[in-house]
């Protein structure tokens, strides 16, 4: 394994990728000089005024064996970094380097037809992956079975749901026994069974040495699937790293510190047991949940909720009231500060911290929750419920 790094499977070496927006008074001529020569932009730093980065200065490699996530806001660069390694478009400046057979999954629909049948369609998305048809008859069962299609295997594809377009066009794209494989957003919108039979295959390609690039807004499978991670913003690199590192680095630049709520202007921050502010912990680490909250005259109580985002799974929820002993019915009279201290015993995921002011007696279905920040977990488990509770086993022989 040691020489994984010294023969990367992909090499990005200060790539940079320029486009025109394209300003509709150019003249004709100048969209033909576009058209045939495919790129007129300017070479050198200097950007003329219709041309922007979407790409500047990319670097990173990724070894045989290694999953990166590439990771960021939308418009970050991260889907033109992936067109640059699948060879739809060539970098403006820089060198881009990949060992062997590189199948790209980025778009749904992707090589497909959308007039041809599933059948006919494998052949196609196969033969432009680099399969021959010999190759695409032997591994066609296989590749059926995978995508569970099979019942319209002679359908056209446009009655093909969005789903079923991923899992055709995932199935057909490891079945090309790749040696890089790039994955974009195109598995999120498939079923959680078949997400995880992909997350599973992919899993053994890295056994096998395949390297994998994997573009996602899914921060827990991000952490949970990836080695390292590429954080992007404006097409440049904000921070290279341990996936973990990296969504903790990409949280915090996208999640204020604190936060106000519009209407009812509740600051809310988290606190480690040290007393600095944080958005990302461990499991079972103890957080202190700091609320200023403003006066209001029909309000006596501040419900809190702790929500994770992927499902919606309630996480906590309690409150704070007159009676309570946190002192909330000695407000002075621009408000009070309220502090609930909690052991995070959750699972790894990104998390919403919802607040509500409200009358103690209100039912409560009729609450309006906010929420007033963010926050991750970072880490690994095995385990798949809402509390993350450790569990041990021994083996005996018998």
């Amino acid at each position: 394994m040691s020489n994984r790094s010294d023969n990367p499977a992909i090499t990005v070496d200060h790539v940079s990728r320029k486009f025109s927006r394209g300003d509709k008074r150019q003249p004709l001529r100048g969209a033909i000089d576009r058209w045939f020569k495919r790129d007129v932009m300017s070479t050198h730093d200097d950007l003329k005024a219709h041309e922007f980065y979407a790409i500047e200065d990319l670097n990173f490699h990724v070894a045989h064996g290694e999953a990166l996530a590439i990771i960021g806001p939308n418009g970050a660069g991260k889907s033109t970094t992936l067109k640059l390694l699948a060879g739809i478009m060539p970098p403006t400046r820089g060198t881009l380097r990949t060992s062997g057979r590189v199948s790209a999954l980025i778009e749904v629909g992707a090589g497909f037809h959308p007039d041809l049948t599933g059948r006919e369609n494998i052949y196609l998305n196969a033969s432009v992956l680099g399969l021959s048809r010999t190759e695409t008859r032997r591994k066609f069962s296989d590749i059926v079975d995978f995508a569970g299609i099979e019942p319209f295997l002679d359908t056209p594809l446009k009655r093909y749901s969005s789903g079923m377009y991923a899992r055709l066009g995932f199935s057909v794209a490891v079945h090309t026994e790749p040696e890089v494989l790039l994955v974009d957003e195109v598995l999120s919108v498939g079923d959680r069974v078949f997400r995880a039979k992909c997350m599973d295959r992919m899993r053994s390609f890295l056994r096998k040495g395949v390297a994998i690039i994997f573009v996602s807004h899914d921060l827990t499978a991000v952490m949970g699937f990836c080695d390292r991670a590429v954080v992007l913003d404006k097409g440049r690199t904000t921070f290279t790293g341990s996936a973990i590192d990296a969504v903790s680095h990409y949280h915090h630049a996208c999640t204020p510190l604190d936060s106000d709520i519009a209407h009812e202007r509740i600051r809310v921050q988290l606190r480690r047991r040290d007393g600095r502010t944080a958005l990302s912990f461990d499991s079972r680490e103890r957080v202190s949940i700091e609320c200023d909250v403003p006066y209001v005259k029909s309000a006596d109580a501040l419900f809190l909720r702790i929500i994770r985002l992927r499902d919606q799974q309630l996480a906590l929820q309690t409150c704070a009231t007159p009676g309570d002993s946190n002192g909330i019915e000695q407000a002075g009279p621009s408000g009070r500060s309220i502090r609930f201290d909690v052991t995070l015993n959750i699972p790894p995921a990104e998390y919403g911290l919802q607040v509500a002011l409200a009358p103690s007696t209100i039912d409560r279905n009729a609450m309006s929750w906010r929420t007033a920040t963010k926050f991750m977990m970072r880490g690994s488990s095995t385990g798949g419920g809402i509390v993350e509770v450790s569990p041990t086993f021994a083996v005996t022989a018998m």
